[in-house]
């Protein structure tokens, strides 16, 4: 799966029960494991033994599970449900709609446009920073990747700002209120245009 080598396939089915049996979940959460989810299958297992990467000093093993959604796409309460209980990190494949997600740190960062996982890194901790650019942000250098997160992320806002700011400024009537807008905008834009330059 992913295109990872042949010694990491695993393929082995995990109960849903499991993933809320022993921990507090709340009602909504476990009916949309419960009625969204068909089937949770461990499809890979990187770690030293299957691969040929160092251990790293917080990343032991990285899990690619593969969730069966009963519908079109799995609810994202249990993907960060499926992705929290896991011990170790995991990368989460919902196979009805092909999307690839990570959740770490509390965020889901997830992707679409991934065919192919590339395990990138001398050691498991670097490999994971590479897997999280490659989910996050569509690159392979796992360098500082959380700084470029935040950064794409504060991109995105300031994008949507601006355009939420332009259309208000468009539909203004009162002319002090537009410049006001318009000020606003303008000082926006200042900012994004320097975030991209970085």
């Amino acid at each position: 799966m992913l295109g990872l080598p042949a010694t990491t396939e695993v393929g082995r089915r995990l109960p849903k029960e499991a993933f809320y049996r022993h921990m507090d979940v709340d009602a909504a959460t476990r009916r949309d494991l419960t009625g969204g989810v068909a089937a949770i299958v461990v499809a890979n297992s990187i770690k030293p033994a299957t691969t040929n990467i160092a251990d790293g000093k917080a990343v032991h093993e990285i899990l690619v599970l593969r969730i069966d959604p009963k519908g079109e796409r799995v609810p994202e309460r249990a993907v960060r449900l499926v992705s929290n209980a896991t011990p170790n990190k995991a990368v989460i494949v919902d196979s009805g709609s092909g999307d690839i997600a990570i959740c770490e740190e509390g965020r889901l960062l997830e992707t679409r446009d991934i065919e192919r996982l590339a395990l990138n890194g001398f050691d498991l901790d670097m490999v994971w920073d590479s897997m999280l650019a490659q989910v996050a942000l569509g690159e392979f250098d796992g360098h500082d990747v959380w700084a470029r997160i935040d950064r794409r992320e504060k991109i995105d806002g300031l994008r949507a700002e601006v355009f939420a700011l332009d259309t208000k400024v468009r539909r203004e009537r009162q002319i002090a209120r537009k410049n006001e807008l318009f000020a606003q905008m303008k000082r926006k834009q200042a900012e994004l245009r320097r975030l991209e330059e970085e």
